[in-house]
């Protein structure tokens, strides 16, 4: 069996070199000190958010040959927690190794954010201010129950603000789950659920979870039949 031999154009090699050389240049220096500040607001519910952790993380662009990813992870460099009225002031120091910097929040079911997940510190070595506008998200049990004559199980359940993995689908019939969602009680939520029929076309059933207006835990009672689900 012959050894196969993967020949590039001088053209190509030549690219491939300047971008590898480009992206070793491109480091930023070690030491550059950048003050990163702001507010995480809720401005539905004109509430600050408190205690919420923020972080700096390190990367490397890379160049980017095919769709996808084409930055690489390097470390967290400092992180800090809003105080009781939102608001956070951080500095960070770059460590030679990168040269892209963003700053991030750490996910909570209980919030909501308008923002980007990640924004990106372009001006290093300046004070740089970054707001977050989240949503205060609340809780509501659902109480669900599919009719004994329900088909096509196991069904998926999808609320607007909460995500269920695989072992959470509903697989009996006249058995009453019980499952905690969070909801922006200031206005009504679709609650969809999912099956796939035999043939591998999906159907869909809507229920509208009214809008709670309160913080406090409250119930929504669900029961499906067949008749609630039509073709997607």
């Amino acid at each position: 069996m012959k050894n196969r031999i993967l020949h590039l154009s001088v053209p190509v090699f030549l690219l491939f070199l300047t971008l590898s050389c480009s992206n070793d240049d491109s480091k930023e220096p070690a030491g550059i000190e950048t003050r990163v500040f702001g507010r995480v607001y809720d401005n539905w519910n004109d509430l600050p958010v408190a205690n919420q952790k923020l972080k700096i993380s390190e990367w490397n662009s890379v160049p980017q040959w095919s769709p996808g990813p084409n930055d690489d992870f390097i470390q967290y460099l400092d992180s800090t927690y809003t105080d009781a009225n939102g608001y956070y002031d951080m500095t960070f120091r770059t460590t030679g190794r990168g040269d892209l910097y963003f700053i991030e929040y750490e996910f909570s079911d209980s919030i909501m954010n308008y923002n980007q997940d990640y924004v990106e510190i372009e001006n290093l070595g300046t004070d740089t201010e970054v707001d977050y506008n989240f949503l205060h998200l609340y809780p509501v049990t659902l109480k669900i129950t599919l009719d004994a004559a329900v088909d096509y199980l196991s069904i998926r359940i999808a609320p607007e603000f909460t995500f269920f993995s695989t072992p959470d689908w509903l697989t009996e019939t006249n058995v009453e789950y019980r499952k905690t969602i969070f909801t922006n009680k200031n206005t009504d939520q679709d609650i969809k659920f999912f099956r796939t029929k035999p043939d591998g076309s999906y159907q869909s059933a809507t229920f509208i979870l009214p809008a709670t207006n309160t913080t406090l835990l409250t119930e929504f009672e669900v029961y499906i039949t067949n008749d609630d689900f039509t073709d997607l």
